[in-house]
């Protein structure tokens, strides 16, 4: 059985979002590193996806913080300058911080 074109590339994007799942921020940084050195998958996944993959995110999260760091709707993680990417990390991290049960 033939997959479909694209779909290896489909995978691989999965697997890194799976990282950023798995790993939190310190996942979201080393795709990001992986984007800023030129990774093709990694620079072609939009940031609010990777953001959103970060465990307990939500679209609001993912929105208030690419917001903050004046990153795009659709801007790909490829695409993001050194301190977009600073304070997108940052940000994130922090939120690791915050508790969420109230």
């Amino acid at each position: 059985m033939t997959l479909p074109y694209g779909s290896e590339a489909g995978h691989r994007k999965a697997l890194l979002l799976g990282e950023v799942t798995a790993d939190g921020a310190a996942g979201l940084s080393r795709v990001l590193r992986r984007a800023a050195r030129g990774d093709p998958d990694a620079a072609d996944i939009p940031v609010a996806a990777l953001v959103r993959a970060v465990r307990p995110l939500g679209a609001l999260d993912t929105h208030d913080f690419c917001s903050r760091a004046h990153v795009q709707a659709g801007q790909r993680a490829g695409d993001l300058t050194p301190g977009q990417r600073v304070a997108l990390l940052w940000l994130v991290d922090c939120s690791e911080h915050i508790d969420r049960r109230a």
